[in-house]
């Protein structure tokens, strides 16, 4: 009986000290942080997908929606597009044929700077730029 009274005290033991050391780790959270022409919000709705070389971070601000796309194979991270869907009433694209983009990455934060171009619906052959910048932890 005392060796079955010891063998409890002994598993109740080594299952408080487990749970004790497991409970100081928080697994950390995907955050983003998007400013548009001056105009930030912080977003906890960020899905990262790494495809090969390929990075891709979708962000949802409600009502926007945030797609960023980056070439991971280089020393830096190269854009290869941003989309900006309703953003304040903002949709543009930064790509190669569009816009412009530059990303780092420090800290375990991807951020991504530049401006995106959207089509002006008074004149389409004129379209108007919004700078953006994108910090976002995958």
């Amino acid at each position: 009986m005392s060796q079955r009274f010891c063998a409890m005290v002994l598993t109740a033991l080594v299952l408080a000290t487990a749970s004790a050391a497991c409970s100081g780790h928080t697994v950390p959270q995907k955050t983003a942080r998007i400013t548009v022409d001056n105009n930030t919000r912080t977003s906890q709705a960020v899905s990262c997908t790494q495809l090969q070389w390929l990075l891709t971070m979708d962000i949802s601000a409600t009502p926007a929606h945030v797609r960023a796309v980056l070439n991971l194979q280089a020393d830096k991270p190269k854009p290869e597009s941003v989309n900006i869907d309703n953003f304040n009433g903002f949709s543009g694209i930064a790509d190669s044929g569009a816009g412009s983009a530059q990303a780092a990455f420090a800290h375990d934060t991807y951020t991504i700077t530049g401006a995106a171009q959207q089509t002006n619906p008074d004149n389409p052959n004129t379209p108007t730029t919004a700078t953006f910048r994108i910090e976002a932890k995958c």
